[in-house]
């Protein structure tokens, strides 16, 4: 299990945010010359208001052996500061002896500054892991009232389908430029990048350019769902299969290269996730009057560290199963 200890939940986390990180929406004066699809998709995107925003997000992994949930709301206010709490649900299936196993396990995230802290509950406990590199690089995306990051964040977007538009609603198919994506997420990783040295900072940076390696390979389209009389976003839904596909595609070439040692179980796995799973994200977007109940978990500055939190359910995911 030495790769997916260096892979490990964040990653997961990770593609999850990508799906949420570039709608959320903020003010800025913006004018050009472009076709009417580009045009609605201007109109709603800075329309929006600057205020904290908020979201309900669910992510879905789902892949021949076991099925991960992430059920979370999330939050960043008007201060940068981004808070998200949910439960993880994870079932795994020995197809060999036939049993399956089931957990359901609370977490919180949050980041203030360059580093982003994971913090899960297992057996009545919670601990805690400091994720750095490309998760602090997505929430960057997030803090979208700066006019210069929602001018970059608009660039990334290709084109845009409306498929419907009515006084009340707009709803359309947008595409997102995987060149572009990887190059604003790749930019804003690098501060947290910059704390880090050694062993850890190799492990960070192989990582973050795998992930990147799969990004600019694919375009993202997803549809967005936008409230037009507030210009608030009410759903915005995203298939990240390609990505997570071309990720794990690209680490079984360099293990064919010879460049990554995997173990039977890890082989078996990435062969999975490259032809089989699928990554599908959804975000519904929480209104300013409503409240959001992020669980912050108690004496959180008392917390311990533990890098090895999750093992157990990455050491089902490495499982060779054979019938």
């Amino acid at each position: 299990m030495k790769f997916f200890k260096k892979m490990n939940f964040r990653r997961v986390a990770a593609v999850a945010a990508v799906s949420a990180a570039l709608f959320f929406g903020g003010n800025a004066d913006a004018a050009t010359v472009e076709d009417s699809g580009m045009a609605a998709f201007r109109e709603a995107y800075f329309g929006q208001l600057k205020n904290t925003r908020m979201v309900d997000q669910d992510l879905t992994l789902i892949s021949t052996n076991f099925h991960l949930e992430l059920d979370s709301k999330a939050q960043v206010t008007v201060d940068d500061v981004m808070r998200m709490s949910g439960n993880l649900s994870w079932t795994y299936t020995n197809l060999k002896k036939n049993y399956s196993t089931n957990s359901l396990i609370p977490f919180y995230i949050e980041q203030a500054g360059n580093d982003m802290t994971l913090y899960v509950q297992r057996r009545g406990r919670w601990s805690k892991m400091v994720l750095p590199g490309l998760p602090a690089g997505i929430v960057n995306l997030w803090k979208s009232s700066d006019k210069d990051i929602l001018m970059q964040n608009m660039d990334a977007v290709k084109r845009v389908e409306v498929l419907k538009d009515t006084p009340d609603m707009r709803i359309m198919n947008v595409t997102l430029d995987g060149m572009k994506i990887a190059e604003i997420l790749n930019k804003n990783s690098q501060a947290s990048l910059a704390g880090l040295s050694g062993d850890v900072l190799t492990e960070e940076k192989e990582n973050l350019n795998r992930w990147l390696t799969a990004i600019r390979a694919n375009d993202i389209t997803f549809a967005w769902t936008v409230n037009k009389p507030s210009w608030t976003t009410v759903t915005a839904a995203f298939d990240l299969t390609k990505i997570m596909q071309a990720y794990a595609r690209y680490v079984l070439d360099e293990a064919a290269a010879g460049r990554v040692v995997l173990t039977d179980e890890e082989r078996d796995l990435l062969d999975a996730m490259g032809y089989y799973a699928e990554l599908k994200s959804y975000t519904t977007y929480i209104s300013p009057k409503n409240e959001v109940d992020i669980n912050v978990p108690p004496n959180l500055d008392k917390v311990p560290e533990n890098e090895g939190s999750l093992d157990d359910i990455f050491s089902e995911m490495t499982t060779v199963v054979k019938k």
